[in-house]
């Protein structure tokens, strides 16, 4: 997927995300697509951040690397 995408990604601590931030959890933007006793239950998997990233719009490299995943 980081072949793919252009995107940064930011890795929290539970006190940096927050008193009522529950860990694990992954945000796009400021969408929540999981989280832990939640949405999916703090997992994601690649099919379904690839498609949040491109339903979302998020830019992706013009040399993309060739994967066997979901992204092609």
């Amino acid at each position: 997927m980081s072949k793919d995408f252009e995107v940064d990604v930011v890795i929290l601590t539970k006190s940096q995300a927050g008193p009522d931030a529950k860990a694990p959890a992954v945000y796009l933007n400021d969408k929540l697509l999981s989280e832990v006793k939640g949405i999916r239950d703090g997992k994601i998997t690649v099919e379904e951040l690839v498609d949040e990233l491109s339903k979302d719009g998020v830019p992706r490299k013009k040399d993309r690397g060739s994967c066997s995943c979901c992204c092609g």
